[in-house]
């Protein structure tokens, strides 16, 4: 007998048109009102799906798409080896390489407190080299330069990646993270030879806010200086730029304007995103005293709904749930992150703080003096899939548990971060708009 899988939900537009969406298969379909009341109401008594009241097509189709199943504890299973498999899959690896520390800017938000003024060198290049060369099956590489400020080690960026092209044969995805302020005619010369694919760049506001941020000495206009320079890229290549709009409960009410001077200024380009990026209440943090002005998962995703219901913004957020399963890759045994000293990491966040890295590169490319506590806890501690609340929780296939590194600051160090889904409790709203904007004409994938 067949039941309603928890992870399938049941909605319907206008009473006129009815879904049942999965999101554990991340399929969605459009169904007649007779069979959507059927599931409906065997989903809220609990009972077995009476297979005589669906046609057998449609019947078929949602064992298919697991919108029903015997029983949710195999729907979970199947869910797990995927999950299992992926974080064991050697044939891929996210690399971080921090070129340097040091940045000119100080955000109130940052993370990143470590920067010391030093930069790759050339042994520690040779050393990360000399580690990829000795895994025993070589992955293909989506490499992120990250910092500090990437740009600001230009010459250890290009001599890194040409080093590495020459030794090593299998494809490499590019990007970086930046502020975008140290864009100029040689910069882009140079993301040009390390086959940048896409760049995220980071803005704080409307201009009077984005310079009290980021501000740094001898430039009094920090933001007009970042928009020239995004001139100059999207003139000059063809890489993708993300603009990633830090927020707060301070400056969130400029969103809308700042998105609308953004889509102005370069309408002319296709290869470019808008997405507001939520600075988040972390429960106990120390990045800043005033918490207050920080999101909540609840208030990112009323911010989001906002956006579309009041002005028509359809952001990243608003995109159809992602169709494979995307865990952070700190629990994949080959992702890695590497300082300028030649420390390693598994997670960007934590870049740069000693206390987090797993060990450091010696010169024939091997990491030594492994804290194994710090490994461990990143690859396997405050695992959603052995957590009674996320394993019983029918987001889980499109949330994975949330950030790992906020898990873990929860269980060690007493933290209270709430790491689910924006999508939590509003499901149907999302999945509405995405119906609603598919209509109109919008791939929104």
């Amino acid at each position: 007998m067949m039941k309603v899988s928890k992870y399938t939900f049941l909605f319907d537009v206008d009473n006129s048109e009815f879904y049942v969406y999965n999101t554990l298969s991340n399929a969605l379909i459009e169904i007649e009102q007779e069979a959507y009341q059927h599931l409906l109401d065997a989903q809220k008594s609990h009972k077995n799906i009476d297979a005589l009241r669906l046609e057998d097509e449609l019947y078929s189709l949602l064992i298919l798409k697991k919108m029903i199943v015997e029983n949710d504890i195999d729907a979970f299973l199947f869910y797990k080896a995927i999950l299992t498999n992926q974080r064991f899959d050697q044939s891929h690896m996210h690399l971080t390489i921090a070129p340097t520390m040091d940045c000119c800017f100080s955000c109130h938000y940052c993370f990143e407190k470590y920067k010391a003024k030093n930069y790759l060198s050339d042994n520690v290049a040779d050393s990360i080299i000399k580690y990829l060369k000795s895994l025993n099956r070589q992955p293909e590489l989506k490499l992120t330069w990250f910092g500090g400020e990437p740009l600001m080690a230009l010459p250890q960026i290009e001599n890194f990646y040409k080093k590495l092209v020459a030794e090593y044969k299998k494809p490499i995805d590019s990007n970086m993270i930046t502020s975008g302020f140290h864009i100029d005619e040689n910069a882009i010369k140079i993301m040009q030879n390390i086959n940048l694919g896409q760049i995220q760049i980071t803005l704080d506001g409307l201009p009077e806010t984005h310079n009290k941020i980021k501000n740094t000495e001898g430039c009094k206009d920090a933001f007009e200086r970042v928009m020239k320079n995004i001139d100059l890229l999207l003139e000059k290549t063809d890489i993708h730029v993300s603009f990633r709009v830090n927020l707060t409960k301070q400056n969130a009410t400029e969103y809308v304007e700042l998105y609308a001077y953004l889509l102005d200024r370069y309408k002319r380009y296709k290869k470019k995103g808008i997405s507001p990026a939520f600075v988040m209440d972390r429960g106990g943090t120390e990045m800043c005293e005033d918490v207050k002005q920080f999101f909540t998962p609840k208030e990112a995703s009323q911010f989001v709904l906002d956006l579309y219901n009041k002005y028509q913004i359809h952001s990243p957020f608003l995109r159809y749930p992602p169709r494979f399963f995307t865990e952070c890759a700190i629990r994949n045994v080959m992702s890695i992150s590497f300082d300028p000293e030649g420390y390693a990491y598994k997670c960007w966040e934590v870049i740069g703080n000693k206390k987090y890295a797993i060990g450091k590169l010696d010169n024939k490319g091997r990491i030594k003096d492994v804290n194994e506590n710090i490994l461990n806890r990143h690859l396997y501690a405050a695992d959603p899939l052995e957590d009674p609340t996320c394993s019983a929780c029918r987001y889980l296939p499109i949330c994975n548990g949330g950030c790992p590194i906020q898990r873990i600051e929860n269980v060690f160090e007493g933290k209270k971060n709430n790491c689910c889904t924006f999508y939590k409790g509003r499901m149907e709203e999302f999945l509405k708009i995405h119906l609603k904007l598919k209509k109109m004409g919008f791939e929104n994938k």
